[in-house]
């Protein structure tokens, strides 16, 4: 069964097939709105239910509170459509300059940095180029569907190879294959540019840069000069 979404105050509508979630349906439609782990538990879809029904889906309690969810709001990344939906979420872009691709990509380099971080340089194919803003990231497709996300760690004027700063995690099915069986030369499928924590030129809003993880990469440190807040 198919319905339609409507983003309220503007003209964008896109359709929704049954199982999928707004969010996927959305960037499906070429229409980007603000998310980050797709998995229920940052919050950053966070968006308000105008009209319809929805089945909420699995989040975590922290990232939809139940006052929230009493006010109409929800987790696109996790709400599928029970009917034609109305929703408003934070922002609305059209995603042409950011869209994402599946691609292969070699591990160029391996560098162990420290005793439980290692900087893999990822080669794309030769021919294509790769265009990324400061703050995205990209998962890597393991062989069993999983996903694992990593924010790239060089600056986004690179456009023919990727950084990566992975950090060891105890019992980590990919970090563990990273840090004990992984050869250079390696094939990597990927999914990037993904995410939408990334400087808006048009703002005029108060800069605010939050740094974590392995360390203080070079598109971190261009993000720390150019980020408006989101």
């Amino acid at each position: 069964m198919t319905f339609n979404v409507a983003i309220q105050g503007t003209a964008h509508e896109f359709p929704i097939e049954a199982g999928e979630s707004v969010l996927q349906a959305a960037l499906k439609a070429g229409i980007v709105i603000p998310y980050a782990c797709r998995g229920g538990a940052c919050g950053s879809c966070k968006g308000r239910l105008v009209s319809g029904r929805i089945d909420y889906g699995n989040y975590a309690s922290r990232a939809l509170e139940c006052s929230e969810k009493e006010q109409g709001y929800a987790l696109f990344c996790q709400a599928r459509a029970l009917s034609d939906l109305v929703i408003a979420p934070r922002e609305v872009r059209v995603g042409s300059d950011i869209e994402s691709r599946k691609l292969p990509t070699r591990v160029q380099k391996m560098q162990r940095v420290a005793p439980d971080v290692m900087i893999l340089e990822l080669q794309i194919p030769a021919g294509q180029s790769l265009k990324f803003y400061a703050g995205q990231y990209l998962d890597v497709l393991l062989r069993d569907g999983t996903r694992r996300s990593f924010s790239m760690g060089n600056a986004p004027q690179d456009e023919d190879a990727l950084q990566l700063h992975v950090r060891l995690v105890p019992g980590g099915t990919f970090t563990g294959h990273v840090f004990n069986a992984m050869k250079e030369k390696e094939i990597l499928r990927i999914e990037v540019p993904l995410g939408t924590f990334f400087l808006r030129e048009e703002s005029t809003k108060p800069i605010v840069f939050v740094a974590s993880g392995t360390g203080f990469a070079q598109a971190n440190r261009r993000l720390a000069t150019s980020l408006a807040a989101v």
